[in-house]
């Protein structure tokens, strides 16, 4: 059973029932009114008819009650069966609705005096339900006699349903209609719900076989639009992804494949010196350039490992007082030697004093600094400059911080990048400048070190301008 057919469903099955409800409660509501509706037309009748009777006999004219008996009878009929007046003095008035014998014989002796007003429902002999009224007349407190009216019961109830008939036939079909007009409405709604669900069902399927170049172009302004939009930005980011996955595994390859290949070709060097007595300094070069080739690769490979403890927060901060003008300074007099060779130069600018202690992990600010700084070396030029700043306080988030920069004059990073450069796997792709390989994950784990710390770190550059990286770390 389809959701769209389910969804017609359901909303079928409530209006009906919402349909029914209000078509019983309508049907009741208007029985009630149509039965208190005729109970006030009688007590008017009644209120009408004893009040000419009354005037009638002020002016001692029983003629005009006569005349006031057969306007009832004739007004109302056949809602009137039967209406009449007795005297004290044994008067008698009275008229039936049929002027038939029979019946005259049958209703003429309930024309009866009566000391106290009541009613009376009963059946006459021809099986018609009579409501009769009987009341005593009175001027000025005195009993002048009584008038009887009997009414049709049956005509009553008969109008009733006349009435509510046509109100039934009017709310079925009203009903029809608006069960037609619901099912078509619920049949659109499901129509119009089920679409994007299929849309987005075929676009992930799409994906699921392999086609990232995905894109629900239905256009919509409502929650769905929102889910369309949302789902897009989410198939362009695993497009994205895949495509940083595929320069990771590239640059991934790259890292170990060449000093693997130094470390192969210089122990092949080394064991034919041995066998055939190369000289000692081209064996100890041999030896340095394996060295740097297993730091590099031991380097790589903590990167994966840091990173892999970062996603599943076991990565553990152990805080302790750190001056971190001393642990900056113990940096760059490390890479100074590196510098040198490579004909660029590194300095340390301190902003007012030359000791800040900052409650860190020594270990891990030292990881931070030393991926920022390498990754300035690798992307300045020749002849270029790197600077490391140290401010006690931040600029932008006070005296509770303390802010480092690192600075290059290298080769930057194009405005549009600059925010993305610390997304895993992201490495700056313009064809303008020649870039070095990388695997895209310093930066990352940069910026999850600075984070487990309470701290905030940012970039700011220009394409060929050169890049300040900038964190703040907090006292």
């Amino acid at each position: 059973m389809s959701l769209r057919f389910k969804f017609t469903l359901y909303i079928s099955v409530l209006l009906l029932l919402v349909i029914i409800g209000v078509s019983y409660n309508i049907y009741v509501t208007q029985k009630k009114f149509l039965t208190h509706q005729f109970s006030e037309t009688r007590e008017k009748t009644l209120t009408s008819f004893v009040a000419m009777c009354n005037e009638a006999l002020k002016l001692k004219d029983e003629l005009q009650v006569y005349n006031a008996i057969e306007l009832l009878i004739k007004t109302y009929n056949p809602a009137v069966v039967y209406a009449g007046y007795v005297s004290v003095n044994n008067v008698n008035m009275y008229l039936s609705r049929d002027n038939n014998k029979n019946i005259d014989s049958e209703f003429k002796p309930r024309i009866r005096k009566v000391r106290t007003e009541y009613s009376e429902n009963y059946y006459s002999l021809s099986g018609e339900k009579i409501y009769e009224h009987s009341a005593p007349l009175k001027i000025d407190g005195e009993n002048i006699g009584t008038f009887v009216v009997g009414f049709s019961q049956d005509y009553m109830e008969k109008q009733i349903s006349v009435g509510i008939s046509k109100m039934t036939t009017q709310i079925k079909l009203v009903s029809y209609v608006a069960m037609i007009i619901g099912i078509l409405l619920a049949n659109f709604l499901g129509y119009t719900f089920t679409k994007p669900l299929k849309l987005l069902t075929e676009a992930s399927e799409e994906i699921t076989k392999g086609n990232l170049d995905v894109e629900i172009k239905l256009k919509r302004k409502d929650e769905i639009g929102v889910l369309f939009n949302t789902f897009n930005n989410m198939a362009k980011q695993v497009k994205e992804l895949d495509s940083m996955k595929d320069s990771f595994v590239s640059s991934v390859s790259h890292e170990l494949r060449s000093p693997l290949s130094a470390i192969d070709g210089y122990c092949d060097l080394l064991i034919d010196g041995v066998n055939q007595g190369h000289p000692q300094e081209q064996q100890l070069k041999g030896l340095q350039i394996i060295k740097q080739a297993t730091v590099r690769l031991t380097s790589f490979i903590n990167n994966i490992l840091d990173l892999a403890k970062i996603k599943a927060n076991k990565l553990e901060i152990r805080r302790a007082e750190t001056d971190i003008v001393a642990l900056i300074s113990e940096i760059v007099s490390l890479y100074e030697p590196l510098a040198v060779q490579q004909k660029k130069t590194i300095s340390l600018d301190i902003v007012f004093k030359t000791s800040i202690i900052i409650n860190a992990d020594a270990e891990k600010i030292k990881q931070i600094i030393t991926n920022l700084v390498s990754n300035a070396m690798k992307f300045t030029k020749e002849n270029g400059n790197i600077i490391l700043k140290v401010l006690e306080n931040s600029t932008g988030y006070g005296d509770n911080y303390v802010e480092i920069w690192v600075k290059d004059d290298g080769i930057g990073i194009p405005k549009h990048q600059v925010d993305l450069v610390f997304e895993k796997f992201f490495q700056v792709q313009d064809g303008q400048f020649k870039r070095p390989k990388g695997t895209g994950l310093g930066l990352t784990i940069v910026a999850e070190m600075i984070k487990l710390h309470k701290g905030y770190v940012w970039a700011e550059s220009d394409l060929g301008c050169g890049t300040t990286f900038k964190f703040v770390l907090p006292k």
